[in-house]
């Protein structure tokens, strides 16, 4: 592989775009064809990386939006929170524009208003970009939720077509045990015994963006329900789920339910982004921009690790000089492949 740095950027562009519209559509976003995930979608995460590398496509944005209209009661706004500060996602003045949205909605102001609270950003821009970047001409009249965060759009024209999260299948797991049991930890712990044989407290905070103590209380009340069980090795606690009582909802073929640390992976997926369109990269010499693609690399390596894909990035110091650019996007390639065949 010996592509420039703008065909790269294009073909990272395309193909996480591709990943985000499979997502959204099996969640019931109107515009594709849904084929089947093979994993537990979760939503919390998928709408902070969204929102940044969705303004590079303003159709695929407004159909998020749109299915947030009908499905927004089933996202959990302090989770959003927590990760958003968790993994410094690159997106709270478009979730904050989202916030806004959404808190206009009879009843929702209140589960919304802490995330629609931050500061506009310093000098407002286009919200919609090219795919070369350049910025989406601007009509007169703008959407007042998103200038009020500095983000200029033209007005809001949803079409109405998203539909209700699909009441079947692994793909919308989550958010269907939220609607059986609310909004709450809970859905995400059952989501991550069902995929382990046993589970610490805190791996499970790690992976959900709840405060241990959190995690910890809600486990302990599950354990009296007799579907959760625990032992105590070396003062620690590891709890399972107790064997056919959830089977045929968590884990209907019987293997583990399919769950992936999206969180962390999301993150090292926006870094990416960020980090091929930043200005500073655009025109360097080949010995330069690889160097660059080095700090790229070590920003994503921890975030890759701690979803375990951390295999598909090589170890940027084996290589010299400007070859290590070959080397960045073909790891970046197959990441890409991986994720868009999950």
């Amino acid at each position: 592989m010996n592509i420039s740095l703008p065909e790269f950027k294009i073909t990272v562009l395309d193909q996480l775009l591709a990943f985000l519209w499979r997502q959204w559509s099996a969640l019931g976003v109107a515009g594709q064809d849904a084929p089947e995930e093979r994993c537990v979608i979760d939503p919390e995460p998928l709408l902070l990386l969204s929102l940044t590398v969705c303004r590079y496509d303003a159709r695929l944005f407004d159909e998020i939006l749109d299915w947030l209209s009908v499905n927004s009661g089933f996202m959990n706004a302090q989770r959003l929170k927590n990760l958003l500060q968790q993994f410094d996602f690159n997106c709270t003045a478009e979730l904050s524009a989202v916030a806004e949205l959404l808190g206009k909605k009879s009843g929702t102001a209140l589960k919304w208003k802490t995330l629609s609270s931050h500061p506009p950003l310093a000098t407002p821009e286009p919200l919609f970009c090219f795919k070369d970047g350049k910025p989406l001409p601007l009509s007169s009249e703008k959407a007042p939720e998103f200038s009020s965060h500095g983000l200029l759009r033209g007005p809001l024209k949803l079409r109405g077509y998203s539909t209700p999260f699909p009441a079947q299948g692994t793909a919308t797991l989550l958010l269907r045990l939220r609607a059986l049991l609310g909004v709450n930890s809970r859905c995400e712990l059952l989501c991550l015994l069902g995929a382990s044989n046993e589970i610490h407290p805190a791996d499970i905070a790690r992976q959900t963006g709840y405060f241990a103590r959190t995690t910890q209380n809600a486990l302990a009340e599950m354990l009296r329900s007799g579907v959760v069980e625990m032992r105590t090795s070396n003062r620690e606690k590891m709890y399972w789920l107790k064997p056919g009582l959830l089977d045929n909802l968590l884990r209907p073929d019987g293997t583990p339910t399919p769950w992936v640390n999206w969180s962390p992976l999301f993150r090292a997926l926006e870094i990416l982004w960020l980090g091929l369109i930043a200005p500073k990269r655009q025109k360097l010499d080949p010995l330069l921009l690889a160097s660059e693609l080095r700090r790229l690399t070590s920003a994503m390596r921890p975030l890759l690790g701690e979803a375990g894909w951390g295999m598909h990035l090589q170890n940027e110091k084996a290589y010299r000089g400007e070859e290590y650019s070959v080397v960045f996007m073909q790891d970046i390639k197959a990441l890409l492949e991986r994720l868009n065949h999950n």
